[in-house]
């Protein structure tokens, strides 16, 4: 069992990697289609690309995301060219999305860039044994299992 002064110590370094990311995911990018695009719009091209011909619906079940804000998105998206809408062949009424040739630049520009990322961590991790694997799983379980618990708590 861990001292009071290691987990405030492990709680620090916590807050400090969450600020970065939130800094990191805050700022717009371009994935080569030359375009500076925001989390949530890569996000949902990502969503897209995985998942060609997807309706509106499905694409808000997919992100977890209301109807009203994917049909935001999507608006904008298109203004940049980078997803196009279509009839559903199946339906009068239906429209599906997929990528635009430009969408699928910055698809797979997206895919690119975790690879690296992917890398580096594989990097800076090192070769790990299965027990220091299965501990660094262990912890971030216990880091998800607190954030959870305390979304939970009365303001």
């Amino acid at each position: 069992m861990a001292r009071t002064p290691d987990v405030m110590k492990i709680s620090e370094i916590w807050i400090r990697i969450l600020n970065k990311m939130d800094a990191h995911e805050k700022a717009p990018r371009d994935f080569g289609s030359g375009d500076l695009l925001h989390c949530s719009e890569i996000h949902t091209i990502m969503a897209i690309g995985k998942n060609r011909d997807i309706s509106i619906t499905n694409l808000s079940v997919l992100l977890g995301i209301s109807k009203s804000a994917i049909s935001q998105m999507i608006t904008r998206l298109v203004k940049k060219d980078l997803v196009e809408r279509h009839r559903d062949p199946a339906s009068d009424k239906g429209i599906l999305i997929r990528l635009s040739p430009r969408g699928t630049i910055a698809y797979l520009g997206h895919e690119q860039h975790h690879a690296k990322i992917y890398a580096r961590m594989h990097r800076n991790l090192g070769n790990l044994t299965i027990a220091e694997f299965d501990l660094i799983l262990r912890f971030l379980a216990a880091i998800e299992e607190t954030i959870d618990e305390a979304g939970h708590e009365p303001e």
